[in-house]
């Protein structure tokens, strides 16, 4: 039995604690660029408050809110100019899985002797990137302790991870109260995409003790408080509750790899747009049916964390949660057509897809593609 833990030097997890964000960065400099989404953050008043909060305590912060979904290494060469310009000593990113991973590369390539685009094509990193610091507003990536950023080479049309422990945050802080304003849908697309996480960490074929507690748990979290945090996004327990699943999914996963519901979502995301959670949430049934002769009593397991005792019963769950917090069973609209599965399934082809526990043949994943089409 062997494995390697990477995780934060600190996680802080509770309400409010936000406000320790001006000691973090007081620990690594005092020049920060706060990198954020393009919207989100302003209606919400927090970019505002956050600047404040840093400023009244001393440490000059200037602004980099330029992300959007599924960042693109464009825009993380942009925010390494900003840092360099401004001559930041820290990153600290705000916001979603998409915002998070574009700062924690920003903090990564600002120090770098090349483009991200040559670490991004696989040359490994070459020193330590600046400080970052993480704070999540969404309960599903987990970005916010891993070390990786999903990036997007438009050039070539691929969505791929940079990877290296590097890139894991010195501090993360958690603060549920920072997810309430999170808007029903993208609760759901967040909340399955933990879950998904969770599940996959679980089913791969290089689980650990360690990430099997996590996973385990953070079915259990989730799946029991999904649907209230979409009905009522004013329901802090059940916030505080999704954020900490999330946490648990992506200290699982990180440790352990994902399967093929992620291979097959980041050609999804990249080709058609659609949203990462949105991905995950209408493919792992499938994906679990897929893997159900191989990893039965695992189903099993992941069933009883539902209430339920068989293995087929965790998939009818998935269908049935679904069904509740208002996603559909397909990708009706996102442009899927079987012209385009081939491409869909060379691209799938990646770590995600390599630690499925078994090994999806190209059919396997056209019929699942096909499913994706038709119902």
């Amino acid at each position: 039995m062997e494995f390697t833990l990477a995780y934060p030097a600190k996680i802080v997890f509770g309400r409010g604690c936000v406000q320790q964000l001006a000691r973090a960065v007081g620990a690594s400099g005092g020049r920060v660029l706060v990198v954020t989404g393009k919207q989100g953050l302003q209606s919400a008043g927090l970019q505002r408050a956050l600047l404040s909060h840093l400023e009244a305590n001393g440490i000059a912060a200037s602004l980099f809110a330029a992300v959007e979904p599924d960042p693109s290494l464009a825009t993380v060469e942009r925010g390494v100019e900003a840092a360099r310009t401004q001559g930041s000593e820290v990153v600290v990113g705000v916001g979603g899985g998409s915002a998070l991973d574009a700062a924690k590369a920003i903090a990564v390539a600002a120090t770098q002797p090349e483009s991200v685009r040559v670490y991004h094509a696989g040359k490994e990193l070459e020193r330590d990137g600046l400080p970052f610091i993480a704070v999540p507003t969404t309960a599903g990536t987990g970005a916010e302790i891993t070390r990786n950023a999903v990036l997007t080479d438009k050039r070539r049309g691929l969505k791929l991870s940079l990877r290296s422990e590097r890139m894991v945050a010195k501090v993360a802080l958690l603060d549920p109260e920072l997810t309430v304003s999170l808007p029903p849908e993208k609760t759901a697309y967040s909340g399955m995409d933990a879950l998904t996480q969770a599940i996959e960490a679980y089913l791969t074929r290089a689980p650990n003790p360690v990430s099997d507690a996590l996973a385990l748990r953070a079915c259990e979290v989730i799946h029991r408080n999904l649907a209230t945090a979409v009905a009522d996004g004013t329901d802090l327990p059940a916030r505080e509750a999704m954020l900490l699943g999330s946490l648990l999914s992506a200290l699982a996963f990180s440790n352990s790899g994902l399967g093929a519901v992620h291979g097959l979502a980041h050609p999804l995301g990249a080709r058609l747009g659609v949203p990462h959670g949105l991905a995950c949430a209408v493919l792992l049934p499938h994906v679990m049916e897929l893997n159900l002769d191989v990893r039965r009593g695992r189903l099993t397991e992941i069933a009883a964390c539902f209430g339920r005792t068989r293995a087929e019963d965790a998939l009818t769950e998935i269908e049935s949660l679904l069904t509740t917090v208002g996603l559909p069973a397909s990708l009706r609209g996102w442009g899927l057509t079987e012209e385009l599965f081939p491409l869909l399934i060379a691209e799938s082809r990646g770590s995600s897809m390599s630690k499925n526990p078994c090994d999806p043949t190209d059919e396997d994943l056209r019929r699942i593609l096909g499913r994706l089409c038709t119902q």
